[in-house]
């Protein structure tokens, strides 16, 4: 008993984190990035940490499933965005990006905001004139062209010009038109524009216009195919390749193309033809060789001469929008899905093989059953006669609607990017976010003052999404308190040395409710031992159970302001050696709210504040108090009372902690934070500094140190915290 006794005197008071009360891993804070910003993270629980800090951030994106719109429309403009080409991450280092067409040129998504303008970077002594130059392709009109840029950059003087570093290239200096079809070339990592009049090129520096070589023509669609662009317009089909443009399919009874798709495993190209049909186009694949051509009609199974859109799914099958329903080429025969009562606008593949149908009526996402693993081997093992059949019984669909995640049910375009799936819709630029696994893990040498060998603590978490349902997650949180020397008696040479530790390991679950409401659960169990190794007698170890519950609001008041409260440790007393004197866990009360002061296209600066409560209360005799009466007895009856109430209530609130942090992102790549804790019963005054490395869209690495600014002994000063967080 004495061991135990020592280890907790000699701990407790040092770590300062549960005085009064057992087991203080459960009361260690994790993540480099919250421990940066003062220890805050309550109401700003949006990555795999918040299992600690409020379990009900699992309800919402990014570790949950989620609808959001992500860029109202003008009504009066409506459909304010007509087209949508994405850029995949193509490497573990690499960023998705999203472009979008509009009735007034482009805009393009950076990963949090939709933002209007391409930035150069000047290099050497090149001016705003030399930049604006490379950018538009030409120097008819330049003076015009600069004039305006400026403008947009806020440049009035000569003077203001000598300090410009970053140039911001609107969009629309030289694409005004309404977009009416966008693609990006992974491969050279060029973006395609085709609009009502011509077709443009930008290479990431400069316009190239097509105006003189391609003819003034309506561009309907693009699509690649290795080196090769496919170009359908109002008056044709062309093919670009090697800076030579070539027109295909004279022979088609119709030369108005309304969609393209390209199938790269048949090495086929289908071509909706309005009022004739669906055509397929083999390219010749040298220059003796010749284009073979076949077209698809309504004695083949088309539904109509009019199809709308196509698209090519992960196994090949071709899929075509009708006025009034769908067209499916199974690469044996043409199938049709009816939709009754509605129009079909676009359909598009997502990297699944889920195939999304948006109508005026909501969205369809459609999981053929040869699209799955379970499918595919099922298909094997089926006859021929069977595999034609339209409509297995295992395929899945599932609408979505205003009901259930859509603001408005007619949706122009939908396109999917990674996990993610956009829609235009008449309201705007809305978003689902298919949210990702995340892993995390932490990492701080403990009290680096005293440098105590082994005094270390650990944390590692994962989440996973489940759909409509929210998201589970599990984690683990070790602290190591290194080796503690201890007597039985008085004799020096008596003395033995021991190991303690301690570990909590738990599951988190978190869902959300209407009115942006989340609720969030976590079940702990923990093990604690202070005497590992310390040979004779009865080793100071125990083990128990706790709960932490949260609710977490989004959006109080106003848009960006959330609300966090949470009661956390809930469970019950544990003793290590003797039955009789039992010590209470550390039962806490955490509120929160944090504040996105402005989110603009480059910068984003985001305010947190937490308070946390010890609410540990014993009884007369000594004994703690169920959790459910020392939730409240502690705050109306506080250690320190005083006269009055308002002295009760005074010193009831000095008993918390007050955590307060600032983050600031920069282009969603490098975060700064700023923190300041206050804890007056635990003498801690301590400003703590961060920074992060978004390094892509998948990882993303933190670091915090500790500044002691009190009058206590300061031994968390100079405390190095270590995060990473990896998404997939």
């Amino acid at each position: 008993m004495r061991k135990s006794l020592l280890s907790a005197l000699l701990l407790a008071p040092a770590l300062t984190f549960a005085a009064g009360s057992a087991i203080i891993t459960l009361e260690m804070p994790v993540g480099a990035r919250q421990l940066g910003m003062g220890e805050a993270g309550a109401a700003l629980a949006d990555d795999a940490t918040a299992m600690y800090y409020n379990p009900a951030g699992l309800a919402f994106g990014p570790l949950a499933d989620e609808w959001r719109m992500s860029y109202p429309a003008d009504a009066k403009k409506a459909p304010y965005f007509t087209r949508m080409a994405s850029r995949s991450k193509n490497g573990f280092f690499s960023k998705s990006e999203l472009w979008a067409g509009t009735a007034e040129g482009i805009l393009k998504f950076d990963g949090e905001e939709w933002i209007n303008y391409h930035s150069i970077t000047l290099q050497g002594n090149a001016k705003v004139r030399d930049a604006v130059k490379v950018y538009v392709g030409t120097e008819r009109g330049l003076d015009e062209y600069v004039r305006q840029v400026k403008a947009f950059n806020e440049i009035k003087t000569a003077e203001d010009e000598k300090h410009v570093v970053e140039v911001k290239m609107p969009w629309n200096l030289v694409v005004k038109d309404t977009i009416t079809a966008v693609l990006y070339e992974s491969r050279t990592e060029k973006l395609w524009v085709g609009t009502p009049k011509s077709l443009y090129r930008f290479d990431g520096k400069g316009w190239k216009n097509y105006d003189t070589e391609l003819g003034n023509h309506r561009v309907s669609s693009l699509v690649s195919q290795g080196a090769s662009i496919w170009i359908g317009t109002d008056d044709g089909l062309f093919v670009y390749r090697n800076g030579q443009f070539e027109q295909k399919g004279k022979v088609l009874p119709s030369q108005k193309i309304n969609a393209l798709a390209w199938s790269e495993s048949r090495k086929e190209l289908f071509v909706a033809a309005d009022g004739a049909g669906i055509a397929r186009l083999v390219p010749k694949k040298s220059v003796n060789d010749k284009d073979r051509w076949s077209l698809f009609t309504q004695e083949d199974g088309v539904m109509d001469l009019n199809p709308l859109a196509l698209a090519v799914d992960s196994s090949g099958h071709v899929w075509a929008t009708h006025a009034g329903g769908l067209s499916h080429f199974n690469l044996r025969k043409w199938e049709q899905v009816q939709f009754a009562n509605n129009h079909v606008n676009d359909i598009s593949v997502d990297q699944k093989g889920g195939i999304w149908i948006a109508t005026d009526k909501g969205v369809w996402r459609h999981l053929p059953d040869y699209a799955t693993a379970s499918g595919r081997k099922a298909e094997l093992e089926r006859g021929t006669a069977e595999q034609e059949g339209s409509v297995k019984k295992d395929d899945e669909w599932v609408h979505y609607h205003s009901g259930n995640g859509l603001s408005v049910n007619k949706v122009w375009t939908v396109i999917p990017q990674g996990n993610d799936v956009w829609f235009s819709t008449a309201n705007g630029m809305e978003q689902f976010k298919d949210a990702d696994y995340q892993v995390t893990a932490f990492y701080e040498k403990l009290l680096p003052v005293l440098n105590i060998p082994d005094l270390y603590h650990l944390y590692g978490g994962m989440t996973i999404p489940l759909n409509d349902w929210g998201t589970i997650g599990a984690f683990v949180n070790f602290v190591s308190f290194g080796s503690t020397v201890a007597s039985d008696d008085i004799d020096v040479d008596d003395l033995v040395a021991y190991n303690s530790s301690e570990i909590v390991g738990g599951v988190s679950y978190g869902t959300r409710f209407p009115g942006d409401w989340g609720l969030g659960l976590s079940i702990k169990f923990f093990y604690s031992d202070l005497s590992s190794g310390a040979g004779a007698g009865e080793e100071a170890t125990t083990f128990g159970y706790a709960f932490d519950i949260g609710v977490l609001k989004k959006n109080l008041f106003i848009p960006r302001l959330n609300f966090a409260a949470g009661l956390m440790n809930i469970g019950p007393s544990v003793y290590y050696v003797d039955k009789t004197i039992e010590d209470p866990i550390p039962l806490t009360w955490r509120l929160g709210v944090s504040y996105e002061i402005f989110a603009l296209a480059d910068y984003k600066l985001t305010a947190a504040v937490d308070y946390n409560r010890e609410v540990v209360y014993d009884d007369e005799r000594g004994n703690p108090e169920p959790f459910y009466i020392a939730c409240w007895k502690s705050l109306i009856n506080p250690e320190r009372g005083g006269d009055g109430f308002l002295e009760q209530a005074k010193n009831s609130i000095m008993q918390g902690t007050l955590n307060a942090g600032l983050e600031f992102i920069y282009s969603n790549t490098i975060a700064l934070r700023v923190g300041y804790l206050h804890d007056q019963t635990g003498k801690r005054n301590e400003v703590d500094f961060g920074f992060g490395f978004m390094l892509s869209d998948m990882l993303q690495f933190d670091f915090a140190t500790i500044k002691d600014v009190g009058d206590n002994d300061g031994v968390r000063d100079g405390q190095m915290r270590f995060g990473m967080l990896f998404k997939f």
